[in-house]
């Protein structure tokens, strides 16, 4: 509209300037009157009404067009100017490429995709095939897509949240550059869509070969930001991280290094997943610090992981006590196994089963085979990481005193690169294989079409057929 009113006021100056250079009387000449009302009256429908030859909106050349909305045009063209310098964003009432869609409350998925919620109650949507569309809206996503709505006043310049060690943590936005110190911690930042601001990361489950190799086929930037060496529970290398520039550091409650990393002035944000509740809790902390699109995909996974666990409960809410299987998590050692407060005591019972261990304390145990014996597990859990094995267990003759050796019920928990059965958002999938293993006969999800669902929709991981195999396989 703002294009053809400019091109009618311009052919009528151009009608009025020819009309005097050629000593003709014009509109402007004209003494006040019926005549000059009249030619105002005809300057105002020319501008109302274009003639019908004159090119629409839609035939004007654009690489896309995108939805009228007033609350958001300038904004819109913002954000487009951004991506395309210099050039004009092109707006439709209707039947544009680009579609504004306004949300009804918090992200719930129903095996549709991910949606772009780039302002808080606003998502973006492709309604054609435009890769400069899809760039425009992954833009919108971004870092450099929030500075744009801080410069135009629709998202804060910080915000305070409270970690799960109970301090309150400014944290300016947007978050540009994170060190991921917690290698379970790292995980959640790839699931709100935040894998890309990762410049240091640990990560749990990819010290073997295979781990490793999944890291890098999920993210090639992993390669070179691998930084266990540096970064850790334990440790926390200052030199490099100031080659990092970070502006916002994740630890766990049990880091010591804290205070040194405050000094530098970047805030650390401290997280403690040991239960469902507190994994939800941090999910949702990490997608409130990424932004609106971080925070929906916090929204939907909490949703999904709250379905997967009410639908196991409901199907096997029928067993007695009697009935439910006793479950043994035994750690890197056969002999060192998980306490009844950490989180795979709490995943053992979410799927329907008894953890053996449930009045063990704090976190890693180490116990006797004797005691094992006592508590005789009909079924034993083996991690994938720190060198552990199902045969280490099999194959010992002095475990053979046990039904659930002798019977083959040893297992060995999945993971692509985050183990399943630790506080990261992988370990839903943890909860769907594990109720399978211990009560096929009534748990109706599908190991691995949840799977395939999860990575492609919390990682945008094209899993293959042959990786999902071998995940929901039993070991």
């Amino acid at each position: 509209m703002r294009r053809t009113t400019f091109f009618v006021l311009t052919a009528v100056l151009v009608l009025v300037l020819t009309a005097a250079a050629c000593g003709q009387p014009s509109a402007v000449e004209e003494p006040a009157g019926v005549e000059e009302e009249a030619v105002e009256e005809e300057v105002e429908q020319a501008v109302e009404e274009p003639a019908e030859d004159e090119p629409s909106v839609a035939e004007i050349d654009a690489r896309f067009t995108i939805q009228e909305h007033e609350d958001l045009h300038d904004v819109l063209a913002d954000l487009y100017d951004s991506v395309f310098d210099g050039e004009e964003a092109v707006f439709l009432e209707e039947g544009a490429d680009v579609e504004v869609v306004e949300l009804d409350g918090p992200v719930v998925l129903g095996g549709e995709e991910m949606p772009a919620v780039f302002l808080p109650g606003y998502a973006l949507s492709v309604n054609s095939e435009n890769t400069d569309a899809e760039t425009f809206i992954d833009f919108a996503l971004s870092a450099d897509g929030q500075m744009v709505l801080f410069t135009n006043g629709l998202l804060p310049e910080s915000i305070t949240i409270k970690d799960q060690a109970g301090e309150d943590v400014e944290v300016h936005m947007p978050v540009w550059r994170v060190i991921s110190a917690h290698g379970p911690t790292t995980f959640m930042f790839y699931a709100v869509g935040a894998g890309d601001r990762l410049v240091g990361a640990s990560y749990l489950g990819a010290r073997d070969p295979n781990g490793a190799a999944a890291v890098e086929r999920i993210d090639p930037r992993s390669v070179g930001f691998t930084t266990d060496e540096y970064f850790s529970q334990d440790e926390f290398n200052i030199e490099e991280a100031i080659k990092l520039d970070p502006n916002l550091v994740a630890a766990t409650v049990r880091t010591s290094w804290i205070d040194s990393v405050e000094e530098l002035g970047v805030p650390v944000v401290r997280y403690e997943a040991e239960t469902p509740e507190l994994l939800k809790e941090a999910m949702l902390m990490t997608g409130r610090m990424m932004g609106p699109y971080g925070e929906g995909r916090a929204q939907a996974w909490a949703n999904y992981y709250d379905s997967v666990f009410h639908q196991v409960v409901v199907e096997t809410s029928t067993l007695s006590e009697e009935e439910r299987v006793k479950v043994l998590f035994t750690g890197t050692n056969p002999l060192r196994v998980a306490s009844g407060q950490m989180y795979q005591s709490a995943i053992i019972e979410a799927a329907g089963g008894v953890s053996a261990t449930t009045e063990l304390v704090g976190y890693w145990n180490d116990v006797n085979l004797e005691q094992v014996a006592i508590w005789d597990p009909d079924v034993i859990l083996v991690p994938p990481y720190g060198g552990a094995s199902v045969e280490a267990i099999t194959e010992s003759p002095e475990w053979q005193i046990l039904d659930a050796v002798v019977e083959g019920r040893v297992y060995k928990v999945p993971k692509l690169v985050a183990p399943w059965d630790t506080p990261t958002p992988d370990s839903v999938l943890g909860v769907i294989w594990m109720a399978d293993r211990l009560y096929p006969d009534l748990i109706t999800l599908d190991c691995a079409v949840e799977t395939e669902y999860y990575y492609n929709t919390f990682y945008d991981y094209d899993i293959s057929d042959e990786e999902v195999q071998s995940l929901c396989a039993i070991e």
